[in-house]
């Protein structure tokens, strides 16, 4: 497929999503950048639900700054998080960022790709779910497993690295669309295109789908 055939398909495909999905948004819950940054660290390879029910109530009544994390140690934040996979290296990365937002950034979250992935815990991936959710961004190309998934199988992308595919992607995503077409294919992967039993019986994509008419 040439680069103005992907754009094509590309500009159809944001057409609908925004028609199916106009209010969609960040899954994790959140009041402000810093709590979305420790979200994120702690949502890699676990499900935004878990997330939420954990971190929700300490937030509420216990790390509200990076300072609160930073005092209260390894060791109990830790014990604090044991229902989220993989705690024990989150916890280093989630101390590590608190630590560094104090030492180097006045406790404040930075804006910039280049800061936020200067952070312990934070990709790409990562850095752009709080440039586009927090800071309101809109060239934010956010490659979660959802992402990954619905835009191999609508024939968007030939790439399987998370890095290329973004690049790949905004070759023919618009910068101004990019946060809103990264949010709603991820929408439609959670609704619709699920990995293991994909509801392609109410799927709208069903007509230009490479999984659809290679599983048929």
């Amino acid at each position: 497929m040439t680069l103005e055939e992907k754009k094509a398909r590309a500009k159809a495909i944001i057409k609908k999503l925004a028609k199916l999905y106009p209010e969609a948004k960040c899954h994790l819950e959140f009041n402000n950048s810093f709590e979305l940054a420790v979200s994120t660290v702690l949502s890699a390879q676990c499900t935004d639900e878990i997330v939420n029910k954990t971190m929700t109530p300490l937030y509420k009544n216990k790390y509200k700054k990076p300072e609160d994390i930073a005092k209260d140690g390894i060791d109990n934040l830790r014990d604090n998080i044991k229902s989220i996979n993989f705690f024990n290296n989150k916890s280093k990365s989630v101390i590590g960022l608190a630590e560094k937002l104090i030492s180097e950034y006045n406790s404040q979250i930075p804006e910039s790709m280049e800061e936020l992935t200067s952070l312990p815990g934070l990709g790409r991936k990562s850095a752009n779910v709080i440039r586009g959710n927090f800071f309101g961004k809109t060239d934010c190309i956010i490659v979660d497993t959802h992402f990954k998934r619905v835009a191999s199988r609508l024939g968007l992308i030939e790439n399987d690295n998370p890095e290329k595919i973004e690049l790949e992607v905004k070759e023919f995503v618009n910068e101004k669309e990019q946060y809103d077409f990264s949010m709603r294919i991820g929408e439609h992967g959670r609704v619709v295109c699920n990995a293991k039993k994909p509801k392609c019986e109410i799927c709208e994509f069903t007509d230009i789908c490479v999984f659809y008419k290679e599983s048929k």
